[in-house]
C-alpha cells in the first residue's frame, strides 16, 4: 500500500484581505478547518500544517483535528520555505498530497480519484485542472520533493518543480473547489452571492 502524506501550506499573512483569511467562517466554520478536513482520511497517513504568520490563531482553529503542526519562521520569505519546513517530517512517505489552506471547497472525491491514479498507474506527479486552469491539491512522488526540496526559492516552489518533471505529470478533471482560494474580498462577495454566510474570525 502506498505511503501517502499530506501537507496544508497555512504560513501566509493575508495581505491582501487586511484580517486572517484562514479564521474567516464560512457557515460556521472556519477556511483553515475546511481546507485541512477532507485529508483527514484512512487513506493519508499523515497530515502536515504549515503554520506562520498568526500561527497561534492557526493552530487553535485545528483544536481536535489529528494533524502535525509545523511552525515556519521564515514564511516571509515565500511559499517554498514552507514546503522546505515540511519536508523532515514526511517519514517515509511515497507521495505528498500538496494543498493551500485557504482553498477550503476541496471535495473528497478529488482526492481520492487522485490518489487512484496514483495507485493504479503509478503516476508521479498529478495535477488537477478545471476550465483549462491548474488547481490543487497537486500529488508528488515524495522522491522528487526531497531531491528538489533544496532548489526551491521564492514563491515559485513546487511550480517550478512540475515544470522540471513535465514528463511526469499527469492532469487529472478538477471542479471549481480546486481553483476557488480566498485573496480579496471579491471571493468573500461571491461567497455571499452564492448563498454562504460569511463572517470575519479573531484578528
Amino acid at each position: 500500500m502506498k505511503r501517502i502524506c499530506a501537507v496544508i501550506l497555512a504560513a501566509g499573512s493575508s495581505r491582501r484581505l487586511g484580517f486572517s483569511k484562514l479564521t474567516l467562517r464560512i457557515d460556521g466554520e472556519s477556511v483553515i478547518r475546511r481546507s485541512v478536513k477532507p485529508f483527514l482520511r484512512e487513506d493519508i497517513e499523515r497530515v502536515i500544517v504549515v503554520t506562520g504568520y498568526d500561527c497561534w490563531k492557526v493552530e487553535r482553529e485545528l483544536m481536535g483535528f489529528k494533524v502535525d503542526l509545523v511552525h515556519n519562521p521564515h514564511h516571509g520569505d515565500g511559499m517554498s520555505t514552507s514546503v522546505r519546513a515540511a519536508v523532515p517530517f514526511l517519514g517515509n512517505a511515497d507521495a505528498i498530497l500538496f494543498h493551500l489552506g485557504d482553498k477550503p471547497f476541496i471535495e473528497p472525491e478529488q482526492i481520492s480519484a487522485m490518489l487512484d491514479k496514483h495507485r493504479r498507474e503509478g503516476a508521479r506527479i498529478i495535477v488537477p485542472v478545471c476550465d483549462g486552469r491548474k488547481g490543487h491539491p497537486v500529488l508528488i512522488d515524495a522522491d522528487i520533493v526531497r531531491d528538489e526540496v533544496g532548489a526551491l526559492e521564492g514563491d515559485k516552489g513546487l511550480r517550478e518543480v512540475i515544470e522540471k518533471h513535465k514528463g511526469d505529470v499527469v492532469f487529472i478533471q478538477g471542479d471549481e473547489g480546486s481553483l476557488f482560494d480566498i485573496d480579496t474580498l471579491r471571493e468573500v462577495d461571491y461567497l455571499w452571492e452564492r448563498g454562504y454566510r460569511v463572517e470575519e474570525g479573531e484578528r
